[in-house]
């Protein structure tokens, strides 16, 4: 009863045994071994075989109907290589050959294509496993990523410039025609502030290792931010967008580099207001490098909301608020433009000034949150209207809760009157 190939299993050798003791009529306790047999290979001598082959398993049907059949191979798997056994005659001439063998089968194992394979790598950056570490983590950074692509471009000569990465920003339609929109680092194709001439070829690689023509459409030397439009026919997602940084939180900065992987970084929002650069007190900024590859990467939350954007800067990474961009973003839609009106005035955030100094203010005149008047110019539209350094803008356009994240849109304000002003000193509402 035993198969011409491999070892006969413990059901064969109960068969054999039964059958080579017992020549006569067959024994019912025979009937019911022969019963097992034929229900654990499918019942192949009772269905059809189309059916048998539908109730076997993988495994079974690499072996074959037979129950005695050698273990299982996956399927159009190739075998295995395995090095030869330790020569035991002694000979130095066996040894030599054993070695030679060994490094053989090293070398072709070397070469296994299955090396490439995602889990059996090591990670490709490991400050990236540094940084996202639990399982709600990885979850909430690989559901952002999904929105994250790289930005190279490459000038006219041939030449390659600093990549960066960029944030889809959804879909929208103009002329009849759709249009995936993304937002980048104006680097990509500008430099001193000035947009190159002629505009570099932009490359656009997507999560999925597609690359894609960008089309650039417009860029902020202020704000050091480019939107681009790709077509496509796949359902680029756009992230969960939210407010703005906070001081003191916990953020991840995302990069897709020049290979298509993702990277990432972990930090602290840093309770600073002064920039090392001229006129960027809009910027926040993070106790950790930006990853390769990352300049213009979303800055996200621990919910997976991009509150903003990563910027190279030292001694710390920058961050642009994700409303200032949304604000610019949404001028250029609209009006083909972004329109920054000088106002002349230079503020600081409530948060940043001593605590004893917050209470007096809000005992004395209700005030809990805000920007101080820093600065006014001389002849600007903010000394016209009476605001002197040192007054309260409280609120403007009907939101009264202000933090650093709405310096984008105060600067942006076309009008200076709809701001509600406090003058500390006599405590009276301009």
């Amino acid at each position: 009863m035993a198969t011409e190939s491999g070892s006969p299993g413990p059901l064969a050798d109960a068969l054999e045994t039964e059958s080579s003791a017992d020549p006569g009529p067959v024994p019912t306790k025979r009937m019911k071994i022969e019963a097992a047999a034929e229900e654990l290979v499918g019942r192949s001598n009772t269905g059809t075989e189309e059916a048998a082959q539908q109730r076997m398993t993988p495994a079974a049907a690499a072996v074959g109907d037979s129950s005695s059949a050698s273990p299982a191979v996956p399927i159009n798997a190739p075998p295995r290589l395995r090095f030869p056994p330790y020569p035991e005659t002694g000979k130095r001439k066996d040894l030599r050959n054993w070695q030679d063998e060994c490094k053989r089968i090293r070398e072709i194992a070397a070469k296994d294509p299955r090396l490439k394979l995602p889990t059996r790598r090591k990670p490709k950056d490991q400050g990236t496993a540094d940084a996202v570490l639990s399982s709600r983590e990885k979850v909430v950074v690989r559901g952002v990523a999904r929105s994250i692509v790289n930005i190279s471009s490459t000038t006219h000569d041939g030449s390659k410039r600093s990549q960066c990465t960029g944030v889809i920003m959804g879909q929208q339609e103009f002329n009849g025609k759709q249009r995936t929109l993304i937002v980048t680092c104006s680097k990509i194709i500008s430099s001193m502030g000035k947009l190159l001439d002629p505009i570099p070829k932009l490359s656009v690689g997507l999560p999925n290792k597609t690359i894609l023509d960008g089309q650039f459409l417009f860029f902020d030397d202020r704000y050091d931010i480019a939107l681009l439009e790709i077509d496509v026919d796949l359902p680029l997602q756009r992230p969960s967008i939210g407010s703005g940084p906070e001081y003191g939180q916990e953020v991840f900065i995302l990069a897709r580099d020049s290979g298509l992987s993702l990277r990432a970084r972990h930090g602290e929002v840093l309770w600073l207001e002064e920039s090392d650069f001229i006129d960027r007190s809009y910027q926040m900024f993070v106790n950790c490098e930006v990853p390769l590859a990352g300049n213009g990467g979303p800055v996200i939350d621990h919910d997976g909301n991009v509150t903003g954007m990563a910027f190279y800067s030292n001694p710390n990474a920058g961050v642009l608020s994700i409303s200032t961009i949304m604000t610019c973003i949404e001028m250029w839609l609209k009006f083909s433009r972004i329109a920054r009106p000088i106002h002349g005035l230079g503020v600081k955030t409530f948060e940043f000034l001593d605590v004893s100094l917050q209470e007096e203010i809000s005992v004395d005149h209700g005030i809990d949150s805000g920007f101080i008047v820093h600065t006014v110019s001389y002849y600007s539209a903010a000394e016209s209207l009476g605001i002197l350094p040192g007054d309260v803008i409280a609120s403007f356009d009907d939101q009264h809760t202000l933090n650093f994240t709405s310096v984008g849109r105060l600067s942006s304000l076309s009008r200076l009157d709809v701001l509600e002003q406090f003058k500390l000193h006599g405590g009276s509402q301009a």
